[in-house]
């Protein structure tokens, strides 16, 4: 048994792939900085489901309750997004509940590689994500050069730093999955803690393949109640292409 146990570990330890050197490190996070600056330019027209899922756990024991779940058909046309919500908790609804938008998307990848952020990148290690294998990157942004900022309520927001991790694609250099933490809440803050995971993948709209939103989860506390929002997209196709489901 413990044989086989040591021939697993050997195996594994010799299918993994050793960390770039310095040099390839550093044109791995150029380029990821790249493709990261030119993602909003590269969105394609599109029409997609966007489904969001409010939970809540009012005392923060992991008793988890969903809110509200709004289904909405989002339109992004000329870098111009409009949503039309479908349901809301099942039922035919017109009214508006967008929490997160697509080009939240493009915000969160600025806040890290814009050159005014001056974000500390380095390679951390190899992985797997969704069938690629992918380079993990660590972050960390200061506050004094942070774009995030935490709202809450009319007037009230303060700037935060961040850090996290950033999955990319070893063979595209595509950006697949972002995690952040926001640091330097002052304790008197009525939001402590903020947390944000977001994944994109490739979709293919009409002939071509591209990077697109897959998935965020959004988790916050304020005093003892823990909030998540999950918000997924699905059914990618062309303006006025009919879904491949329903």
């Amino acid at each position: 048994m413990k044989l086989g146990i040591l021939l697993l570990t050997a195996a594994a330890a010799f299918a993994q792939p050793n960390p770039p050197d310095e040099a390839a490190q550093k044109k791995i996070i150029a380029d990821a900085t790249a493709k990261a600056l030119s993602y909003p330019k590269e969105l394609p027209d599109f029409v997609c489901r966007q489904v969001t899922r409010r939970n809540e756990d009012p005392k923060g024991l992991n008793q988890w309750r969903t809110i509200e779940t709004v289904n909405e058909q989002l339109s992004f046309i000329n870098h111009k997004e409009e949503y039309k919500t479908l349901a809301v908790n099942g039922k035919k609804s017109d009214r508006s509940s967008t929490v997160m938008h697509s080009t939240d998307f493009a915000d969160y990848l600025s806040w890290i590689f814009d050159p005014k952020a001056k974000a500390e990148l380095s390679w951390s290690q190899w992985d797997a994500l969704r069938g690629h294998r992918v380079h993990v990157l660590g972050f960390r942004v200061t506050k004094e050069n942070s774009q995030f900022v935490i709202s809450k309520g009319k007037g009230q927001q303060i700037t935060a730093g961040i850090f996290g991790v950033i999955s990319v694609d070893s063979e595209s250099g595509a950006i697949l999955k972002l995690g952040l933490i926001a640091t330097d809440i002052p304790p008197t803050y009525a939001v402590q803690g903020v947390a944000i995971e977001v994944n994109y993948e490739f979709a293919q709209i009409g002939d071509h393949y591209y990077v697109v939103p897959l998935r965020a989860d959004l988790h916050s506390k304020e005093g003892k109640t823990m909030i998540w929002n999950e918000v997924e997209f699905h059914d990618y196709r062309k303006p006025g292409a009919e879904p491949a489901s329903k």
